[in-house]
């Protein structure tokens, strides 16, 4: 079994618009509501791809919705329900200029004792998983080493750990050593504390994480692919050019490709293609859809990936 952790989930609502104009009433094309959050987002992909997944996280009196969606999906959920409202995000896509503007809540306020229930349920489904993944921001109220606890008390050599978090949660979290980290070049330099201008320095910086105890580096650069750093070698993987329609959800669907390839124990350039498959197919849909299989073979033998050294 494979267990996302959601501990800050959305509804997320995108909005579709031409020519956006600030300051003035415009008029949306067509919109969408998604369940929506980091967790949620890799449970949704693999669920597309017949994995055994469940969903963890919080959820908010007035997110049901979220719950539903999932469970009609055939993910099964075990959320800890909580007193405050789950947060709502917008998601702005301006057909014309090829650009979305996320705005994002917070997220609600959480209490100690929901804190301790959820720990409790992660690490209960910890001990029946082969992959763990721990995903996105915290709610108000969680401590920034929320992450770093959890991997500290559940770490052993059967489990496999993902973390994709950012800034402080990210930071503890890297020092209990997770099996797998995804940072985006802008995570990697607030990690690193310095300004990463070239291939070369990105790769010099995810050497060292992977060299301080963690199996796998994998860092997206957006237009520019991504970097994956392994025991078995550097890899650069060249982006697919397609039409993109939205990038919310794409580094989830990355995860989500590498989750899979751990689950099923597949070869890491197999897993890699797969992962940049994923990820290339979210892109090419509006709202936080997840890919598909069919897609993921199409897209798979247009992944190039070159080998920079061993």
């Amino acid at each position: 079994m494979i267990t996302t952790v959601t501990a800050n989930p959305a509804i997320d609502r995108t909005i579709i618009v031409e020519d956006l104009k600030l300051g003035y009433v415009n008029r949306v094309i067509r919109s969408r509501v998604d369940a929506g959050g980091k967790g949620i987002n890799v449970a949704k992909n693999l669920k597309n791809f017949g994995d055994d997944v469940i969903a963890l996280g919080f959820i908010g009196p007035n997110a049901k919705y979220i719950i539903d969606c999932l469970e009609d999906e055939g993910i099964k959920t075990d959320f800890v329900k909580i007193k405050n409202e789950t947060r709502t995000n917008i998601k702005i896509s301006d057909i014309s200029r090829m650009e979305v503007t996320d705005l994002n809540e917070y997220g609600p306020h959480v209490s100690e004792e929901e804190i301790e229930l959820l720990k409790k349920s992660i690490c209960k489904y910890a001990k029946e998983s082969k992959v763990l993944v721990l995903s996105g921001s915290l709610p108000q109220g969680v401590q920034k080493t929320f992450y770093k606890d959890i991997i500290r008390e559940i770490k052993s050599g059967d489990l496999k750990i993902i973390l994709d978090a950012d800034k402080e949660a990210f930071l503890y979290g890297i020092e209990e050593k997770p099996y797998m980290i995804k940072p985006n070049v802008q995570e990697l330099e607030d990690a690193v504390g310095k300004k990463l201008e070239s291939l070369e320095e990105v790769i010099e910086e995810g050497k060292k994480l992977k060299d301080s105890g963690i199996e796998i580096v994998a860092i997206s650069m957006g237009g520019r692919g991504s970097v994956v750093i392994t025991k078995e070698g550097i890899y650069r993987v060249m982006p697919v050019k397609v039409e993109v329609k939205g990038t919310v959800g794409a580094g989830d669907a990355f995860v989500a490709g590498f989750a899979h390839g751990i689950y099923k124990g597949l070869p890491i350039e197999e897993t890699i293609k797969i992962a940049a498959a994923l990820s290339t197919s979210v892109v090419m849909k509006e709202g936080t859809r997840a890919g598909t299989l069919d897609e993921v073979n199409i897209l798979k033998d247009k992944i190039e990936i070159e080998r920079i050294e061993r």
